[in-house]
């Protein structure tokens, strides 16, 4: 059974990354329950929040998981998790920037210690055509889409090395492979696997660009990055398996 009024799992991954679609696809399941980045702009990144000093971090991380066990409270017969990008999980690193004598390892932190019950399921996406997404669809400049697909490698090597209680999928494995994929999470989160699943595609949660009739691989298509940003990226490439 579900603990009620607790975080059961979060999904982590860049923006522009396949949060959305995991977190669709999951939603479907008629045991689990997805917030779709409830909190994460408001208390992980600080937007609803009164600067703390070297107190910031301690108060957006419990303000976010505050918030998130209130939410699972609604839903007692379920396994409730939320969905968030590394994006907003950078916003714990603004106390490093404005306590540079009192950093923290936000990372360890924050999942080992503040959410050290709650699983983890990280989905990774291949940084060249994850910065070209993220370019097309918000207009970022591609330096900064690079460093922040950097920043969701760094988030992939610490789940990798330093969190017990995760499970890594890829963004293309769960679109060429979506049933074998959610089967694996499912066994991950305890619960049994569901087809109807597979209609999250659908699930009317996600924002109205997102919504297909069936998983859409051509997103995993190849791109080419210029070599100037293709170099800013090419070791965490090679970590990943990419290249």
């Amino acid at each position: 059974m579900p603990d009620n009024n607790n975080v059961n799992f979060l999904i982590v991954g860049a923006g522009r990354g396949g949060t959305s679609l995991m977190a669709g696809l999951l939603d479907y399941h008629p045991k689990l329950e997805v917030g779709f980045e409830l909190f994460s702009v408001a208390y992980l990144m600080g937007k609803e929040l009164p600067y703390q000093g070297d107190g910031m971090f301690h108060q957006r991380a419990t303000a976010f998981i505050s918030a998130c066990k209130q939410m699972a409270g609604n839903h007692p017969n379920s396994l409730w998790g939320n969905k968030i990008t590394t994006e907003q999980l950078f916003g714990l690193e603004d106390h490093n920037a404005a306590n540079p004598g009192q950093t923290i390892n936000v990372l360890d932190t924050f999942f080992n210690d503040y959410l050290k019950n709650t699983k983890i399921i990280f989905i990774l996406r291949d940084g060249r055509t994850c910065v070209n997404s993220k370019v097309r669809r918000t207009g970022q400049p591609m330096e900064m889409a690079c460093k922040r697909w950097k920043y969701s490698v760094e988030c992939y090597q610490f789940f990798s090395n330093h969190h017990a209680n995760n499970l890594c999928v890829r963004f293309e494995t769960l679109l060429h492979q979506p049933q074998a994929v959610l089967m694996e999470i499912c066994q991950f989160l305890g619960v049994q696997y569901e087809q109807t699943m597979l209609d999250g595609v659908g699930n009317k949660k996600l924002s109205p660009e997102y919504i297909n009739e069936k998983i859409d691989t051509s997103k995993t298509k190849q791109i080419e990055l210029p070599d100037e940003f293709f170099s800013m990226i090419e070791d965490d490439l090679k970590y990943c398996g990419y290249i």
